[in-house]
């Protein structure tokens, strides 16, 4: 009986290290999925009062392992060229940089990620003003409220929209080491229901709530509280709204 009895928990011991390995192995996989392929982007300048910037781009990143909609889970990021020539810009450096993090979300409709064109006329973008004072800029696309899957199923309905931007936050930290910029200077930016959304964001970093939706779809095992909030007409209160 006591040989039986070692023999079985030798078996399980095993066995529960084969498992243990066996999901390692899988997590290490996932991760993989999210390092950032820094030799993949283009090149390009803006113009901002008379001067050139130029920069690099790292368009449409999905930022999930397990993405539900690759159309909006994506993030598009420029860097300032001068942070790969080991420069300065506005007094800020490749490991200084603050990261402006603007939304493109729009009634609780789904937003795609951002890039430097603005995003209404002509004029000059937040996000062109950001880089050429040295910021890197990070804009995520979301789910939203009218996201459907071929079966006709909504998939952006709440909490969907910020827990896409959680995960956009937990991308850029999974690659600090990689990507010029500083992860505990990120800041948040939206207008109306972007805004209200920036505010969140900046109100729930790191809360356990979101977890489950987070794991769901596969998003970097890392925090996603951010340094401030840039918030324009946020729509808070929805029973008020107009």
């Amino acid at each position: 009986m006591n040989i039986f009895r070692t023999t079985f928990l030798s078996v399980t011991a095993s066995l529960a290290l084969i498992a243990t390995g066996c999901q390692s192995t899988s997590n290490s996989a996932k991760s993989d999925t999210l390092r950032m392929n820094m030799n993949d982007y283009t090149s390009g300048t803006v113009s901002y009062k008379g001067k050139e910037i130029a920069y690099r781009a790292y368009e449409g990143i999905v930022y999930v392992a397990n993405p539900v909609d690759t159309d909006y889970q994506t993030i598009n990021i420029y860097v300032p060229e001068e942070y790969f020539k080991g420069g300065s810009v506005n007094g800020y450096t490749a490991q200084t940089a603050p990261i402006f993090f603007p939304n493109t979300v729009g009634g609780y409709m789904p937003g795609k990620a951002g890039t430097l064109k603005a995003s209404f006329g002509d004029g000059t973008s937040a996000s062109v003003v950001a880089l050429a004072n040295g910021l890197v800029v990070a804009s995520p696309g979301a789910r939203g409220r009218t996201n459907q899957d071929s079966n006709g199923k909504f998939t952006g309905k709440a909490p969907a929209c910020i827990v896409d931007l959680k995960a956009a936050v937990r991308y850029l930290r999974h690659n600090k080491d990689l990507l010029p910029g500083d992860t505990e200077k990120i800041i948040s930016n939206g207008t109306s229901a972007g805004g209200a959304l920036s505010a969140l964001l900046a109100a729930s970093g790191n809360s356990k709530d979101y977890e489950p939706y987070l794991k769901a779809i596969g998003a970097a095992n890392e925090r996603d509280d951010i340094f401030a909030a840039s918030v324009y007409c946020p729509i808070t209160n929805l029973d008020n709204a107009s």
